[in-house]
Formats: C-alpha cells, structure tokens, sequence
C-alpha cells in the first residue's frame, strides 16, 4: 500500500510538471496565467535547453521544454500509471530494456547535436520517452528489490 501511496504521489507531481511546460500551448492568449510565464520558463530553463527549434509547437504556442524532454516527462508519467495497474512486470529484462533505450537516446543525441544538421522532433520524442519509459520501471524495481518500499517495525 505505502509503495502505491508514493507512486501515485510522484506520479501527480509528474502531471503537474506536465502541465505547466504545455498549459501556454492550450490556453487561451488572453488569460490570467500569461504572469506565471516567465517564472515556468526559467524554471524550465534550468533543466532543458529550450531551443525553439527544438520544441513542439501547438495552438500558436511553444512548449516550455524540447521535444526530447517532452518525452521524457511523458514517458516517466505514462510508466508510473502502468506501474499501478495489476498487470504482472518482468524484472528481470526490465534492465536490458533501460539500457538498450539508454544507448538509442545517446546515439540520437550524438548523431543529432554532432553529425546531422536536421533535428527531428518525433524520433527525438520518442527515444526519451521509451528511456524514461524504462528508466521509471528500472528505478521502482531496483527500489522493491532493495526493500525501499518495506515498512520496518521494531520490536519493543
């Protein structure tokens, strides 16, 4: 119950942190919100780098954070709901699945930043969000297999 307890809780920490790099791209211009938009953008700018370029842009409006980061935020959200659902998980290929988007996401990144000029915004998406994906997986199961989640009592 107490490992549910915290997934669900990061998981609406996750939520909120979605919202508020996306919440300008579905807002409508003449809103109250527009005040809170240079604090979420330094916020933001302190873990993404930010490139316009690099961004989704919807509804006449970029997203706080670059495609890649979208998918990551996405993907840790999208693990952590399937994670509460009774549906029976591998831990043993949930390392190799890490480590295998670990390596797609390093050589995209390479390969974008160092020997293509073009960027693409979905393959960009979608390999930070199947690492995350994994990551998430990989950190909760290493966190049950190291009993993080089992309540100690002591006896008197």
């Amino acid at each position: 119950m107490k490992n549910k307890l915290i997934i669900g809780l990061v998981l609406f920490l996750s939520m909120f942190w979605i919202a508020g790099f996306s919440i300008f791209s579905f807002l409508p211009k003449d809103n109250s919100f527009h005040v809170f938009y240079p604090i979420l953008k330094m916020s933001y700018g302190r873990v993404c780098h930010q490139h316009l370029d690099k961004s989704f842009f919807v509804n006449g409006s970029y997203f706080l954070v670059c495609s890649r980061c979208t998918g990551i935020y996405i993907g840790s959200f999208i693990g952590l709901v399937t994670l509460l659902l009774p549906v029976k998980k591998y831990i043993s290929s949930i390392f190799y699945y890490f480590v295998f988007f670990l390596v797609i996401l390093m050589v995209d990144v390479v390969t974008n930043n160092f020997i293509f000029a073009s960027y693409n915004k979905t393959t960009a998406f979608f390999t930070g969000y199947l690492f995350s994906f994994f990551a998430v997986y990989f950190i909760i199961f290493e966190l049950k297999r190291n009993n993080f989640f089992h309540t100690s009592q002591r006896e008197i």
